[in-house]
């Protein structure tokens, strides 16, 4: 029995700053049900608090503790793996604000570790300086590898774009913590009492939210109103599809 859903946020329940039609009123018909939310991104820009205020401000329905992000996986991560490490950030200030959280210090030399996710002021010096980091010992991890995300104005190159300059430049893979990298569902899990079966996972790429489930084992929707369409699908296969939000219904 489905217990929980895990809902994707961009091409899913929004498109930049515009909810989907009738995002509001499934989450609430949901809610009505007994059914947990999880708002799941691989968005790195934003806090965990910052992505609140940008749901709630969209008439979408969340609290604090069911809305997850890869800023907050990243500095997770590095709390638990590697305590008292320097990083050196390429990315926009919700990385800043999780690693600041989590009480990990941010330096411009010296770093212990070269974090990268989306960076709309990304410039030539940012990548020299990473590059001088990584020569220097500093392992690379990375917000997500998604190299598009969709908006109102059509796709927008993503943080995968940014991360594989980085990556060509060093020499070095980045260990990605976002979708599909099964460390965000550990988490949810460990969070919220939850069990395996007791989940299934909603979005609109299949690169990441379809290769998440399928990699956790959970079951999978697909939703058309994103990055990832019907004759895309090919190795990678959803369990069920739906035209939008307003259109899905638990199985």
């Amino acid at each position: 029995m489905i217990k929980a859903v895990i809902f994707d946020l961009d091409g899913t329940l929004f498109l930049g700053k515009t909810a989907i039609p009738g995002a509001a009123k499934k989450l609430e018909e949901l809610r009505s049900k007994g059914i947990k939310m999880i708002f799941l991104t691989n968005a790195a820009t934003r806090s965990r608090e910052n992505l609140l205020e940008k749901i709630l401000s969209m008439g979408l329905s969340a609290q604090k503790d069911e809305v997850y992000c890869s800023s907050y996986f990243l500095a997770k991560y590095i709390s638990e793996f590697h305590k008292g490490k320097t990083v050196y950030i390429v990315g926009e200030q919700g990385i800043n604000d999780e690693l600041g959280e989590h009480g990990i210090r941010v330096v411009d030399e010296k770093a212990d570790i070269v974090t990268v996710g989306l960076d709309r002021g990304f410039t030539y010096e940012k990548l020299a300086n990473a590059l001088k980091q990584l020569q220097n010992g500093a392992i690379l991890l990375s917000s997500n590898k998604d190299t598009t995300y969709p908006t109102e104005h059509g796709v927008m190159p993503g943080a995968g774009s940014i991360v594989a300059a980085v990556e060509a430049a060093s020499g070095k893979e980045a260990i990605s913590l976002g979708k599909p990298n099964t460390y965000a569902l550990e988490q949810i899990i460990l969070d919220h009492g939850l069990e395996i079966d007791e989940v299934i996972m909603v979005g609109d790429r299949l690169d990441t939210d379809i290769t998440f489930a399928k990699k956790c084992g959970i079951k999978s929707v697909l939703l058309l109103t994103g990055v990832s369409k019907k004759e895309d699908i090919k190795e990678i296969k959803p369990d069920y599809i739906f035209d939008s939000i307003a259109e899905f219904n638990l199985p």
